[in-house]
């Protein structure tokens, strides 16, 4: 493969890959992007620092995390057109199960079934989310003792301290950005 002329992955292809995540994953943005990530390394043509890279971007940026994690993939997968298939593959599930659920749901919500499949997913989502969260943590934020005391103070901040979440993202970049920036600075100076 030349390296000027990255190999891309049909349209109808990732259109597929994202309409089945997003179709079959339940607990939104967090879980969809962790799926989405790991679906896009498989391929074997996006390198795992670019996901990673795709992932922060995706959570930096504003709306819907599934949304904007499939554009990042789609485009890296297929460009333009690819991140358009990405986009259309992740919020059509949704849009046809509201259409199509919606007024049985209302009519059935009090129902035990219901309530206990719920109730399940909820326990499901949580595990779920704790496998993505430490997966991020492990090989982004915990890489070195600076990047695991800074992301300890973040966590404090917000879990213990109830400083916004907003906030604690903000503080932690900035942090990331002074520190990163001092060491620099000294490294160069020897």
């Amino acid at each position: 493969m030349d390296s000027q002329t990255p190999k891309k992955v049909s349209v109808f292809s990732i259109f597929a890959m994202t309409f089945r995540i997003s179709a079959f994953t339940l607990g939104g943005g967090p879980v969809l992007i962790g799926l989405i990530k790991e679906a896009t390394e498989q391929t074997g043509l996006v390198p795992e620092e670019r996901t990673s890279d795709m992932l922060a971007l995706s959570l930096a940026a504003p709306g819907a995390l599934g949304v904007s994690m499939s554009y990042q993939a789609g485009l890296a997968l297929g460009g333009p057109v690819g991140a358009l298939a990405a986009v259309l593959g992740m919020i059509l599930p949704p849009f046809i199960a509201i259409l199509v659920l919606s007024s049985w749901l209302l009519a059935n919500m009090g129902s035990p079934y219901i309530t206990a499949f719920f109730n399940g997913a909820t326990a499901a989502l949580v595990i779920v989310l704790g496998l993505v969260v430490w997966n991020l943590a492990k090989k982004n934020a915990l890489k070195t003792v600076k990047d695991t005391i800074i992301c300890l103070l973040v966590a404090v901040s917000v879990l213990v301290l109830k400083v916004s979440p907003v906030w604690g993202l903000l503080g932690g970049t900035v942090l990331a950005m002074v520190v990163n920036l001092i060491i620099e600075k000294k490294e160069a100076g020897k």
